[in-house]
């Protein structure tokens, strides 16, 4: 397919390549899923059985909150009204999801292989816990995370081959997925 440039606007005339909304709709859809199963959790904890929103709590809603964002980054790539938002700013937000949610899972996998390994020994819990308790959790954060990270790759990747987007873009999504993800760590401890 060629490309032309047309001579007063340098508007790109080449149609838009075809790409996947899926994987999108499917991220939105798990996230959106995820979100109302922990809504519904806190709710009946504290309307039905009384308990008081703790701490952990606090930080179960506010990551929702932030889980919520992102399902309306993932439908702004594929949805008419995302248009009236820059390129830049959903590639961008779109790897940046992808990096937040990835990046959790992978480094647990490396820890538990380099402890498997004999390379490191384990440091008594979270991700270097090979209990049976360790492994579900380590299933579960690639159930939660790692899942919904590779449906955010996904819907990045396709939404480049409808819009024209920027490396940068992709590069500080990447980046500050990375950074938000430690940023997280640290508030939660």
């Amino acid at each position: 397919m060629t490309t032309v440039a047309l001579p007063a606007t340098g508007i790109d005339s080449a149609p838009p390549r075809a790409a996947a909304s899926w994987p999108a709709y499917w991220a939105a859809g798990w996230i959106g899923a995820f979100c109302a199963i922990v809504l519904i959790a806190t709710g009946y904890n504290q309307l039905i059985n009384g308990v008081p929103l703790d701490e952990g709590g606090e930080i179960a809603l506010m990551a929702t909150g932030l889980r919520l964002l992102t399902v309306a980054i993932a439908l702004a790539s594929v949805q008419a009204w995302g248009r009236r938002l820059p390129n830049w700013l959903v590639a961008t937000g779109l790897w940046g999801a992808a990096a937040v949610q990835l990046l959790y899972p992978i480094a647990e996998t490396a820890v538990k292989a380099a402890v498997l390994t004999g390379l490191v020994e384990p440091f008594g819990k979270g991700i270097s816990n090979m209990s049976a308790e360790g492994w579900f959790n380590f299933g579960a954060a690639w159930l939660i995370w790692g899942v919904p990270g590779a449906l955010f790759s996904a819907a990045a990747v396709s939404f480049a081959r409808r819009h024209r987007v920027s490396p940068l873009g992709t590069v500080l999504g990447l980046l500050g997925g990375a950074v938000f993800l430690g940023l997280l760590g640290l508030v939660i401890g």
